[in-house]
């Protein structure tokens, strides 16, 4: 039992020192977009332009735990800036200073206005969970508006998206869930600088009936969803997701997005927030005597054998 146990350690301190921990083996992406200058430290540099900066983060290529970090958003406009302050919710308790900002954009001809950051590989998953927090300032009394969402997509922009529409053209947008391309409302006339945590349960049918339960602004994380979506096809693939994208087709007014995660738990999508430091060993933000201790105990005890 002393020998199996301290193999388990072993094998699990030289997975943590590689960067791939167990707590995260089902929170594929995170970012919670921190502002600063260590893009090591996964911080952007406020109001300034997101495609310049690569800022480490968990699950996207170029990012710390895969290979440096570097690799920043690609797409078609500058509009997506970091910003402070970020954005919070008392479902849960991760939030970090820092968002990302959409500036917003008036009337004018209808433009593909977007970025998008590539994920790593992620694996197959019948199940999957994404959440992300926002939040708008006013938008123009004029008609015309279109929506601005974020989230996951594959390469074809095919996924699963949160953000604000104005679907009644009342010029106060609804709060939408974009999914396989459509704009669902989950609720109507949202205020202005009223934030909403918005968390997504995609289950995969392969045969074309996916089912999606969505839970808005919740309380609890605990609490049942608030919406079920059953007649809708978001992907034919068990690895939905290739990208994160934030996109405008057209006239929008300023939104804020942060705190965007990707998971197949949900105990997952609402952990804690995970270390970006793989000598994090036991995930309290800090690397200190305590992660020597457990990478130290792995190596060391009855469990393990000695030459002679």
């Amino acid at each position: 039992m002393q020998r199996s146990t301290k193999l388990i350690q072993t094998t699990a301190a030289l997975a943590l020192a590689a960067g791939t921990t167990a707590a995260h083996a089902t929170l594929i992406a995170y970012d919670p977009f921190l502002t600063g200058d260590d893009r090591a430290a996964g911080q952007y540099t406020p109001q300034t332009d997101i495609r310049t900066m690569g800022a480490a983060a968990l699950g996207w290529v170029g990012t710390q735990n895969v290979d440096g970090f570097g690799v920043p958003y690609t797409g078609s406009t500058s509009n997506y800036q970091a910003d402070d302050p970020g954005e919070d919710s008392p479902a849960v308790s991760y939030e970090a200073p820092g968002r990302m900002r959409w500036l917003g954009v008036g009337p004018s001809a209808p433009f593909d206005r977007n970025v998008t950051r590539q994920l790593n590989p992620t694996g197959d998953s019948s199940e999957w969970y994404f959440s992300i927090m926002v939040n708008r300032l006013g938008w123009a009394d004029i008609s015309g508006h279109t929506y601005i969402v974020g989230g996951f997509t594959d390469a074809g922009g095919s996924g699963l998206q949160v953000g604000y529409d104005d679907t009644a053209g009342d010029f106060i947008p609804d709060l939408v869930l974009r999914m396989g391309g459509v704009n669902r409302t989950l609720a109507t006339d949202v205020p202005s600088s009223d934030n909403q945590l918005v968390m997504v349960k995609l289950e995969v049918d392969q045969a074309g009936n996916d089912t999606v339960s969505v839970w808005v602004d919740p309380d609890s994380v605990f609490d049942p969803a608030d919406l079920v979506f059953d007649d809708t096809n978001v992907t034919d693939s068990l690895a939905p997701f290739t990208q994160s994208k934030f996109e405008s087709p057209g006239q929008s007014g300023f939104a804020f997005f942060d705190e965007i995660r990707l998971a197949t738990t949900f105990e997952s999508l609402h952990e804690q927030t995970p270390s970006l430091d793989p000598a994090d060993l036991d995930l309290d933000g800090d690397v200190d005597d305590a992660d020597f201790a457990l990478f130290f105990a792995a190596f060391s005890g009855p469990g393990v054998p000695t030459g002679n």
